[in-house]
């Protein structure tokens, strides 16, 4: 876990660093000559050293006609446009479908150059087709045979020749996709003037710009990599600990952003219907995900009703957006178009309804007064913060198209430029959010851990104890050997065992010769010394599964598995003569002990002898061993109950 709070420190410092100058091993570009105004006239001389913006004026007319791009059509009567900004800032917000740009130009090169010119297109909404004296000389996108935007291709700036033929007119034919729930309205058409030149300076030009966007999505690269470090250490994680399901729902947050950057970005040139099908399931995954790792994050887990209305809606959400994902795929067949803006807007409406739902989950948290510590109380603030305008903005922005509302777009002005990407309040308050919910995962997880291991030592605790009451409860106190109840059921054992397999079995029931005696002369303590001294030798003697245990008093039950009677009495001398030898030392006296003992062996009849019987054959044999002089080995008698093995 330490591990995981120092990934966690590093991604922190990493996410710091994105606000430093990133490293970029590359050449800076040569700089730009300054855009020139087209004149109306709109003759450019020189061209060949650098590049010449065609701001405008350009000739505009809305609706498609493929005679437009006939250089003998009168497009006098046309309206007047620039070209460096979207027609919706220009009289013509909301408008989607095809427009037409038209310009006359009079192109010469410097001195000493050849005459090839080019045009560079850098950046355009939706899809075009451009023609030079009404022919196609190139396309951005797709217009044929159905209107598509493939948005990966709008970011990269592209050069069209237009040969050597200097004069001509200029027609750009455009389509812009229509509206939907997340469209302004405002855009549509050029976003920056398209530029001419000689091929050498657009190329320069066109690097220029891609270095700059370079730039700018390593900003946007370096947070995707820091947000999959995290996706990716909490994955591991959770598969270390499948039931931590935080961990699981923190990976799927924190791996949605590099998704979405892969996904909607040209390094994976994906299908535009596969593409923008998975757009909104993707995006929606991150929400889900967000709810439950605030059910935990805000102590609301066990809230079932809580819980079960999360999953109730995580499901609704994720469909909605399937839906929603199907009808932007499905955008490009225009007698679709006005049923799936339909479909789109109640799609928008639902998704703007589940956005709240984080702040009913704060709502909530704050009501019941849950003790929540300082970490998570920074995550139900900024939960508050983000969504608050989250929902603002996207509320604005979704009417927009119909109000004209400047709002959203104030909302989404960046605050301060970091190599070209814009920080807006949305985006540093969706910052703060996420570093605060891994912080805070991170706490929870760490708070787990260290109840968990709390929890197995308590129940490693708990198994010593029970092991060692289950030790006091199958074994003498004095001696240490089995006590007589369990050295009774091991003789029941093994005489089934013996019958199963068809095995002799031993038994031996020892005594301590006058161990009263020693009890009356040395006391009490001594005759204890000599029980422990007497079951230490025992136990010593016998092999690793011959059995001895404290049958009473000063008897032992000693039982020998797969023992005839002449092992077993063989077996019995030697323990009388270990016995006989043990030298006993109590308060400077030396103790001399023996022991008599009565051995029984041989394989169990087919009919039943219980162990009760079977000791009383061998207490019998103890009984005239004692009788006989003590200190000695008597068989048993068991010619009745037993066949001699």
């Amino acid at each position: 876990m330490d591990s995981f709070l120092y990934c966690i420190r590093i991604a922190a410092l990493v996410l710091g660093a994105l606000y430093a100058e990133c490293a970029f091993a590359a050449v800076s570009p040569a700089p730009l000559l300054p855009a020139l105004s087209v004149p109306a006239l709109s003759v450019i001389d020189g061209l060949g050293k650098g590049s010449v913006a065609l701001k405008g004026p350009w000739q505009f007319h809305t609706g498609d006609d493929p005679a437009w791009a006939s250089p003998a059509l009168d497009a006098s009567a046309w309206e007047q446009i620039d070209a460096d900004k979207p027609w919706g800032m220009q009289g013509h917000f909301g408008y989607t479908g095809f427009a037409w740009y038209r310009i006359r130009l009079e192109l010469t090169s410097a001195p000493g150059i050849p005459a090839q010119f080019s045009l560079l297109l850098p950046s355009i909404d939706d899809a075009c087709e451009i023609y030079w004296n009404g022919k196609l000389i190139g396309h951005n996108g797709q217009l044929q045979p159905y209107p598509i935007w493939y948005y990966y291709y709008a970011q990269s700036p592209q050069i069209f020749s237009l040969g050597s033929q200097g004069s001509g007119v200029l027609a750009v034919r455009l389509w812009k996709a229509p509206l939907f729930s997340d469209d302004s309205g405002s855009r549509g058409g050029f976003e920056t003037a398209p530029q001419v030149g000689s091929l050498d300076a657009l190329s320069t030009v066109r690097e220029a710009l891609r270095f700059r966007r370079l730039r700018k999505e390593q900003f946007l690269i370096d947070e995707s990599l820091l947000c999959l470090t995290v996706a990716l250490l909490s994955f591991l994680l959770w598969m270390r600990h499948p039931p931590r399901r935080l961990l699981l729902w923190m990976a799927i947050f924190s791996a949605v952003p590099p998704v979405k950057f892969l996904l909607l970005t040209e390094y994976l040139r994906l299908p535009y219907f596969f593409a923008m099908g998975l757009d909104q399931p993707i995006a929606t995954l991150q929400d889900i995900a967000f709810w439950f790792l605030l059910l935990t994050l805000l102590s609301l887990r066990w809230n079932y009703t809580l819980v079960r209305w999360t999953r109730i809606l995580a499901v609704l959400a994720f469909a909605n957006a399937l839906f929603d994902g199907i009808l932007i795929a499905l955008s490009w067949n225009p007698p679709w178009i006005a049923a799936l803006q339909n479909a789109d807007n109640a799609s928008a409406i639902l998704f703007t309804m589940l956005e709240i739902y984080p702040l009913v989950l704060v709502g909530v948290a704050v009501l019941q007064r849950k003790r929540l510590d300082s970490s998570r109380w920074v995550v139900a603030a900024l939960v508050f913060l983000d969504e608050m305008i989250l929902v603002v903005h996207n509320t604005l922005k979704q009417g927009r198209q119909y109000t004209g509302w400047p709002i959203a777009v104030m909302i989404d002005a960046p605050l301060f430029m970091i190599d070209g990407t814009a920080v807006s309040v949305t985006t540093l308050a969706s910052l703060f959010l996420l570093l605060a919910v891994v912080y805070a995962v991170y706490d929870s997880v760490r708070e787990e851990q260290k109840r968990s291991e709390a929890l197995e030592q308590e129940k490693m605790q708990l198994v010593l104890e029970s092991k060692h009451m289950r030790h006091h409860a199958e074994h003498d106190g004095l001696t240490g050997l089995w006590n007589h109840r369990i050295i009774v059921e091991r003789l029941k054992t093994e005489m089934n065992r013996s019958r199963r397999e068809n095995i002799p079995l031993g038994v031996i029931l020892a005594d301590i010769d006058y161990f009263k005696k020693i009890n009356d002369t040395y006391g009490h303590t001594a005759g204890d010394l000599v029980l422990r001294e007497i079951s230490a030798t025992l136990a010593q003697s016998l092999r690793d599964y011959d059995c001895v245990g404290r049958y009473g008093g000063e008897e032992f039950l000693i039982i020998l598995p797969g023992c005839t009677m002449e092992n077993a009495l063989a077996r019995a001398e030697r323990l009388r003569q270990a016995l006989e030898a043990a030298r006993i030392v109590y308060e400077g006296k030396m103790l001399q002990v023996t022991g008599s003992f009565g051995v029984a062996s041989g394989i169990l009849p087919e009919h039943e002898i219980d162990a009760d019987a079977l000791i009383q054959a061998v207490d019998a044999a103890l009984y005239r061993a004692k009788k006989s002089g003590r200190n000695r080995v008597v068989q048993a008698e068991m010619d009745a109950l037993l066949c001699d093995g």
